[in-house]
């Protein structure tokens, strides 16, 4: 049999590197990370699970990532074989997931076990924290697990869990090339670590479900916080050809008319890539799907999930009808894998993808199937550089180093393989796509401004060993308000290849004008005053999304805010080098805003959501403040009105 230390060693060799080699001595512990290098943020574990059960509001399978715009409960892998274990030949089924209820618990309802104690994160991004030679894409997140060790029932299982004996290892691929950030790929490579399988089938378990996570104003979706169930309002299809299963919103039935696709705009899908050893077109496919029902008799045993991954069967998912009473599940499986000999493997590759309508899913979806014909070797701009941000009144200043334009391009015929060009600085409100504000370049291939003087600066500005050579100042802002920006690079392309840009994702940022300590003469304000819940920046949030600004802060203060009648409603003490708008979760939610770094501030600003120290919610009124400066012993002191509305509630 196959153990826990086993797979924990054999982890060690197929990760390989120093960040792996200190886990030999560590516990087995399941861990859990979120791609955030692209357009998709799926949640990944290291026991076959994918998404978060709607656990909380950190991407679960977010599109576009930042959006709030949701596409799945939960998914897994599941692997089925005739096998032989103590007791004589048997037909057995490794499931990461089966139906469940949202929000349980995820490990506990897995038969898979984590072969190590962490994910291990690589990425072709040459000047990344996270650089391999060895990586095939931008970030390439690495894990292990085995079927071991058996167990008897538990929970929602309700037959006891015999074991294959397999190792399962997975790399999860994520592209940050324009033409490729909107996919993440999950290679599942299986290895036998026990007597021979025979007609082995590996299988992708999901539930795809779209929905507006940030029309709820509690979590996970009921039908008391929000727009009603998220669940029943679902319409799926398959394209065979593709081997696609795809998803969109709709309200009721009939499709599309009464969708309502407004709500929910992007579609979703699961697609089923390549195989190996042979390619797909020599197995066969199977397209199940079934309504949510946790521990339905016809699922509910190994036998007949076996039956159902193998019967080579394309079940039409439109017949499940949107807004009645049908919750779609469905497993898309391949196989059969004649035999996997002891210490052979087998390997299945799937994708999960999305788009902003039907025909972009669509062209996503072949663009994987293209990358994965090209074993995911893609052609590789210059990495974006590594940006400082740095926000002033009305202003913010972006900074960048140059470390792309000594990055060689091995699939370019330029010199040396040195085929960079310029630089794009992007910049503006909308948080998903920010504008294009300039454009820097080498040789004047293209418009906008020529060559790098303009922006380039004498010395450099060196931070943390870093020498930010570039500054381009954004001016003309609103103080208070939010702004996303990126700065990209870009190469020359040639007569194969057309010019090549990173991706705004890898260094995406946000920032927030208001002047800096100093900068403003004229001492600790409030702004807006009076505050209402109409203040622009969070106009039609929910209500604990509200916040107002303090600013012209010193340095360290401690800020204190009283009820006319001199009760202290509110306290807190004031770091501005340290702080980044942790606690007003409509400035920057750690949990949902994985899209960029937690944003930049002045360092003389702090952003109230208007909740008590005592987890409150602060009524309509007139209310006086308090800063101390903690280096001088100075007080400053003011009032600000807080008028609400009934649209909070």
């Amino acid at each position: 049999m196959f153990g826990t230390a086993v797979a924990a060693a054999l982890l060690l060799c197929l990760a390989g590197g120093a960040a792996a080699a200190t886990s030999a001595s560590d516990s087995i512990r399941y861990g859990v990370r979120v791609t955030d290098l692209n357009l998709v943020g799926i949640t990944t574990t290291n026991y076959g699970f994918f998404g978060n059960n709607f656990i909380s509001r950190s991407p679960s399978f977010e599109y576009p990532l930042g959006s709030g715009y949701e596409h799945m409960s939960r998914a897994g892998l599941w692997v089925g074989a005739k096998a032989t274990g103590p007791d004589g030949e048997f037909t057995g089924v490794t499931t990461a997931i089966v139906d469940n209820a949202q929000g349980s618990n995820a490990s506990a309802e897995t038969e898979f076990t984590p072969a190590g104690n962490s994910i291990i994160e690589r990425s072709r991004i040459f000047n990344s924290a996270h650089y391999s030679r060895e990586a095939l894409s931008d970030q390439d997140l690495i894990s292990a697990y085995s079927d071991e060790p058996g167990h008897s029932a538990i929970g929602i299982n309700t037959e006891r869990h015999t074991p294959l004996d397999i190792l399962v290892r997975q790399r999860v691929l994520v592209y940050s090339l324009p033409v490729a950030d909107d996919f993440i790929v999950v290679q599942y490579t299986i290895i036998n670590q026990g007597p021979p399988l025979r007609d082995v089938w590996v299988g992708q378990y999901a539930q795809l479900v779209s929905g507006n996570k940030n029309a709820y104003s509690s979590w996970p979706p009921n039908t008391a916080t929000g727009p009603g169930s998220w669940y029943y309002h679902t319409y799926v299809e398959y394209d065979a050809a593709m081997r696609l299963y795809r998803e969109h919103y709709c309200a009721v039935a009939p499709y599309p008319d009464a969708c309502n696709y407004g709500y929910t705009p992007p579609w979703a899908g699961v697609m089923l890539l390549r195989t190996l050893p042979d390619s797909v077109s020599t197995r066969t496919v199977s397209l199940n799907w079934w309504s949510y029902a946790p521990q339905d008799p016809s699922r509910d045993t190994d036998v007949e999930r076996y039956a159902i991954m193998s019967n080579g069967e394309i079940m039409n998912p439109t017949a499940c009808v949107p807004g009645g009473m049908c919750s779609p599940i469905m497993v898309l499986s391949v196989g059969p894998f004649a035999e996997v000999d002891p210490g052979d493997s087998v390997s299945v590759d799937f994708a999960f993808v999305a788009g902003g309508d039907y025909d972009e899913l669509n062209a996503n979806a072949a663009f994987a199937q293209f990358a994965s014909n090209q074993s995911y070797r893609l052609p590789t701009p210059p990495p974006s550089p590594r940006v400082h941000v740095v926000p002033g009144a009305q202003r913010v200043d972006i900074y960048w180093d140059d470390s792309p334009e000594s990055v060689p391009d091995s699939t370019s015929a330029a010199p040396g393989g040195l085929d960079f060009e310029g630089y794009r600085v992007y910049f503006g409100e909308d948080r998903l796509r920010p504008t294009l504000a300039a454009q820097y370049d080498v040789r004047d291939t293209t418009g906008f401004n020529t060559g790098l003087e303009p922006v380039r600066i004498d010395p450099p500005l060196v931070i943390d060993g870093v020498s930010y050579r570039y500054r381009r100042t954004i001016a003309n802002l609103r103080d208070g308000f939010t702004y996303y920006g990126a700065v990209t690079s870009y190469d020359t392309g040639d007569d194969r290849v057309s010019s090549l840009e990173s991706g705004i994702s890898q260094n995406k940022f946000q920032a927030v004008p208001s002047p800096r300590v100093g900068e403003s003469a004229r001492g600790v304000t409030v702004f807006p005053n009076p505050y209402r819940v109409e203040a622009a920046w969070d106009r039609g949030t929910l209500v604990r999304d509200h916040y107002l600004w303090f600013a012209n802060l010193p340095h360290r203060a401690r800020l204190q805010v009283f009820t006319l009648a001199g009760d202290r409603v509110f306290e807190t003490t004031f770091d501005g080098g340290q702080y980044h708008g942790e606690g007003a979760r409509g400035l920057y939610n750690p949990k949902q805003d994985l899209d960029t770094p937690p944003p930049t501030l002045s360092g003389a600003s702090y952003a109230w959501d208007m909740i008590s120290s005592e987890g409150q919610a602060i009524a309509s009124g007139l209310y006086l403040f308090s800063v101390q400066d903690l280096d001088t012993g100075k007080y400053e002191r003011g009032k600000f009105l807080i008028v609400k509305s009934d649209r909070e509630n």
